[in-house]
C-alpha cells in the first residue's frame, strides 16, 4: 500500500521510493531481499545485521564445532566484503561474501545494495530526475 501511495499519489519514481520504503520495513529483510529491475539499471537490496546476518549473508547460527546455538559472534575485517566468525568454544573462520561492488550500511544494520547492471551514475541520474507532476 505504501508503494502505491509513493508511486501513484506522490509521483515518486521507484528509484526514489523503494529504498525509503525498505528503511521503514526492515522486518521484511530478515526473510527476503528485493530486486528492482528497470530498463537501464538493476539493483539488489539485501538486509544486513551485524549479529545475525553479517554483510547480508545468511549464516548458520549454530557453531559447526561445538553445535551450540547463538554463540557465534561476527566482526568486520579490513575488507568490507569479508567478516570473521568465532564461537566461545574457540572455533574461528573468515568468510568471503564475494560481494565486492556493494554498498553496506555503515552501522552494520540495515539495507545494503548491489548493482546488477547499469552504473551508479545511471542510478544517480534517475534519483535526481524531477518528479512527474511537480512544478
Amino acid at each position: 500500500m505504501k508503494l502505491c501511495q509513493k508511486l501513484f499519489i506522490e509521483c515518486f519514481s521507484a528509484v526514489r521510493a523503494v529504498p525509503e520504503l525498505l528503511k521503514e520495513e526492515e522486518g521484511l529483510g530478515a526473510h527476503t531481499g528485493v530486486i528492482m529491475l528497470l530498463p537501464s539499471i538493476g539493483v539488489q537490496y539485501f538486509w544486513c545485521h551485524d549479529s545475525i546476518r553479517p554483510c547480508g549473508e545468511q549464516f548458520p547460527l549454530q557453531c559447526p564445532e561445538c553445535l551450540a546455538i547463538r554463540t557465534l559472534r561476527f566482526s568486520k575485517t579490513k575488507d568490507p566484503w569479508r567478516f570473521a566468525a568465532r564461537c566461545i568454544c574457540g572455533w574461528r573462520m573468515e568468510h568471503n561474501t564475494g560481494k565486492i561492488n556493494v554498498k553496506f550500511p555503515e552501522s552494520g544494520k540495515g539495507w545494503g545494495s548491489e548493482m546488477l547492471y547499469g552504473s551508479e551514475q545511471d542510478l544517480e541520474v534517475l534519483r535526481k530526475a524531477p518528479r512527474e507532476g511537480s512544478v
